[in-house]
Order: C-alpha cells, then sequence, then structure tokens
C-alpha cells in the first residue's frame, strides 16, 4: 500500500454482468453508423460528458430527462478525482463571457477515498462506460492515486483513466504538467502502471502550449492509450466599475463556442503529424465548444474519434439527445458511419495525408 493511499471502504459488487469475454467486452452495436471504437472502449455514440460538468456522480439521475442523456451518451467522464480532498478556489468561481464560461473551481472534489465507497457505485445506474478524471500535484501522487483507484475498484466499475496533465506541478513550481512532453511522459507512465489490462487511458492536454503535438507524444511515449483535447484556455475577467477581478482566483479556464476554433485546429495538428494519431492506433476525444451535431462533425472531420460536451449543456440539457439525433439523421442521408468520416479532412485535395 502507498503511504499516501487514504483508508477506504469496498463497494459491493454489484455490476452488471455482460455475457461476453469480459465485464466491458462491448457496449455498443458495433454496426450501428454513429458507434466508434476508442481504442480498447466500444461506444454506443461518439458522444462523452466533458469532465468538471458532471459531477463524480449519478446527479444526471436528479434531471428530468436523465434517460435521453444517458442514452445518447457513448461514455460517462467524471469530475476530477484528486488523492486527498480538496475545497477548491474562492468566490467568485464562475462568470460567463460574450461566447463562453470563465471558471476556477480549483479541482474540488472529497477525495479518492470518498469517491470510491460513495460516489463510484452509483455511476453503475448509468449502464455505460465510466472514465474517471485524475489530478495531481505531483508524478508520485498520480502513480498513487492510479493505484489507490485500482486496488479498491472491486467491482471493476471503472472503464478508463483520463489524466489531467493541465494541473500544477508542485514539484515545478506551479507549472502545469502539460507544458513539459518529458513530464507528460513520466506522469502517463506513473498513472499506467497499476492499471489493470483492461482499462482505457486517456491524456488530457492543455492547449496553453506553443505546440501541442509535443506533449502529446509525450503522453504515447508514456503509454497512453488515447488523447483528449483541449482543455480550458487561460483568461481573466476584471470589473472595470470595481476595479477588481471577477474571479476569486483572478485567472480562470475559459470553454465555451469561443474556444472551438482553438480545438479544431490542434486536433487536425496532432491527427496530422502523429503517426500513432493518423494510423487509428490512438484516438482522439475533441472537447470544446460543442454544442451542435455539426460541431462533433468538425471534429470528427479533424481527426477525433469521439468527443466531449461540456459548457453546452449548461443551457441546454437536451443537448446531447438533439446532437445524436443530428448524427444519426446525417448518416442516414449520407449512407456513411462515423468512423469513415474519422479525419476526412486529411484526404481533400489541399490536405493529402503523407
Amino acid at each position: 500500500m502507498n503511504k499516501h493511499t487514504p483508508n477506504a471502504a469496498q463497494p459491493q459488487d454489484c455490476r452488471p454482468r455482460i455475457a461476453d469475454s469480459g465485464p466491458r467486452a462491448c457496449y455498443a452495436n458495433a454496426s450501428h453508423p454513429i458507434a466508434v471504437k476508442l481504442n480498447k472502449l466500444s461506444l454506443a455514440t461518439p458522444l462523452l460528458t466533458a469532465s468538471g460538468t458532471s459531477g463524480t456522480s449519478d446527479e444526471i439521475n436528479e434531471l428530468r430527462n436523465a434517460a435521453g442523456i444517458a442514452g445518447a451518451l457513448g461514455a460517462f467522464v467524471t469530475k476530477g478525482v484528486t488523492l486527498e480532498p480538496r475545497s477548491g478556489n474562492r468566490e467568485l468561481r464562475v462568470v460567463e463571457t460574450r461566447t463562453g464560461l470563465l471558471n476556477s473551481i480549483g479541482l474540488q472534489n472529497s477525495g479518492a477515498a470518498v469517491f470510491v465507497k460513495d460516489e463510484l457505485p452509483r455511476l453503475l445506474t448509468y449502464n455505460l462506460p465510466i472514465i474517471v478524471n485524475i489530478s495531481a500535484g505531483s508524478v508520485e501522487e498520480f502513480g498513487a492515486l492510479s493505484e489507490f483507484l485500482m486496488e479498491h475498484d472491486r467491482s471493476e466499475v471503472i472503464s478508463g483513466i483520463e489524466i489531467n496533465v493541465s494541473c500544477p506541478n508542485i514539484c515545478a513550481g506551479g507549472v502545469a504538467f502539460g507544458v513539459d512532453p518529458r513530464t507528460v511522459e513520466k506522469a502517463v507512465r506513473a498513472v499506467c502502471k497499476p492499471l489493470r489490462r483492461d482499462i482505457l487511458t486517456l491524456t488530457k492536454l492543455t492547449p496553453n502550449v506553443t505546440d501541442i503535438t509535443e506533449p502529446a507524444k509525450g503522453a504515447i511515449a508514456g503509454g497512453t492509450d488515447a488523447l483528449s483535447m483541449i482543455n480550458t484556455l487561460r483568461g481573466m475577467a476584471i470589473n472595470v466599475h470595481t476595479g477588481r477581478y471577477y474571479l476569486g482566483n483572478k485567472s480562470g479556464g475559459l470553454s465555451g463556442p469561443a474556444i472551438k476554433p482553438v480545438g479544431v485546429n490542434m486536433v487536425h495538428e496532432c491527427y496530422r503529424s502523429i503517426p500513432e494519431c493518423r494510423r487509428g492506433k490512438i484516438p482522439i476525444v475533441g472537447i470544446g465548444g460543442i454544442s451542435t451535431w455539426e460541431d462533433v462533425l468538425e471534429y470528427i472531420m479533424a481527426g477525433a474519434t469521439a468527443v466531449g460536451i461540456g459548457t453546452a449543456w449548461f443551457v441546454n440539457i437536451d443537448v446531447f439527445a438533439e446532437i445524436k439525433k443530428g448524427l444519426e439523421t446525417y448518416c442516414k442521408a449520407n449512407s456513411t458511419t462515423i468512423s469513415e468520416k474519422v479525419g476526412c479532412i486529411h484526404d481533400t485535395e489541399n490536405d493529402i495525408r503523407s
């Protein structure tokens, strides 16, 4: 047991069993036009919740259209979990911008022990692949958290781990892990070491870098199974009437429609420049500014296999169902599948793949 490991009770083995070769052998009908394969996971749709927007437990069940939301998802991604509890940043934490949302939550969560005891078991009600987003302050803490989750997920609820390398590295003076490819590689390797072989590993990359392909390559060298991008862009808002910062932490992360072109471009760059992405060995989950099925297809055509949606459903809780319907209609009208459209922009006259 790692010396950093908190105590935790074990959830009962109440996992629904699937009559196949493994506990997560198939969540989707592979022949369905919008079903996709995200490396080790088969997803019924390419739609994921973006971390930080859906809680760490079954909060969706409290919404009026809970069944419609869960039915449109390919997987559920939790809010960030850390080894020890975190109280988060001081208020204010959220401020709207003209075309998005600026937030500074500060990774508030109850810690890994509470998560595996009280929150993780309730996610079984979704009947979806569960991907746990994790954050840490050091490479060693990333490894300890990964080990703790594997030791205490006795019912094998967890299908994947998403590594948030946008969080600050305490050992490097608070600089985000994601800006240094070598540190990304070390963090990913530390997380992968204790994982079960059937667990999907995603690395969530920060856009606050000069060239996102460099940390992406670091993640691949560390053993990631997939990449997710982008996390929020650094931003700030100032109240000119009071002369004070809007956010209690001064700066925060910008999400929403304003960042979609940045996200699409970074997915495009990784797909075009990284052979493992271009060949489909390392799939990409596109995140940032998605609110329509057309937005999803932009990411898919740029090179994403699946997408994460967050800010949009703060204002429209039907967004997942609406996008799923739009994608199905598009595929039927064009006699195609989502998988066939992955990276197709690179086959056009002006962007031939090498």
